[in-house]
């Protein structure tokens, strides 16, 4: 069921100008203005909203990286991450991870590499609180400029969990997961909300 805003006007220009921006007259007030009307924006809409505005409002100098605003753009992802609470579990997976049914699942991957998950984790940082990151033991040997940069970038926490077939099963817990198109071996996380 759509939900739908309201306004008035009394000016045609005003009218018009409204009517050009997607408003819909419904009906003439006694007063002698007219009612109109548009679909509301969904929370999804308001989310993107939020993060273009904020994105934008740090100044051409500073695109890359907004002051104290949200670097994250993706509306399906920001909707996402602002919808776990305390002590749920977001993965963040890598191209060819056999990703379950989560309730929330998501497809970031563009190609080979991109993104990369230190690259999503980097996006989501300034909207989504995490307090550990999670990876499998083998990381540690078969990466470990991976486990060195996740621990510089985020200062968080690392835990392991005894094997990548035991994070498999452990991501089975989690509330959300998110695939890249990360291609290193063992780079799958988990992050725990704070």
């Amino acid at each position: 069921m759509d939900k739908w805003e309201y306004t008035e006007a009394m000016e045609m220009d005003e009218i018009i100008e409204l009517g050009q921006r997607g408003w819909e007259a419904v009906a003439q007030t006694s007063g002698g203005t007219v009612l109109l009307k548009r679909p509301a924006a969904s929370l999804r809409d308001e989310l993107t909203e939020a993060s273009v505005k904020a994105f934008f409002a740090a100044g051409e100098h500073e695109m890359g990286e907004p002051a104290g605003g949200s670097k994250l753009l993706n509306p399906d992802l920001a909707y996402i991450v602002r919808n776990l609470g305390h002590t749920d579990m977001l993965v963040i997976s890598d191209m060819g991870f056999p990703m379950p049914e989560l309730q929330y699942n998501l497809d970031l991957a563009l190609k080979p590499g991109v993104p990369t998950v230190p690259e999503v984790l980097d996006a989501i940082s300034t909207d989504f609180s995490f307090d550990r990151i999670i990876i499998a033991a083998e990381a540690h040997e078969a990466v470990p400029e991976r486990v060195a940069e996740l621990q510089d970038a985020f200062g968080v926490r690392i835990e392991d969990v005894e094997s990548h077939v035991a994070f498999k099963h452990m991501v089975e817990t989690c509330k959300a997961g998110v695939r890249s198109g990360d291609s290193t071996p063992f780079g799958n996380v988990i992050v725990v909300c704070g």
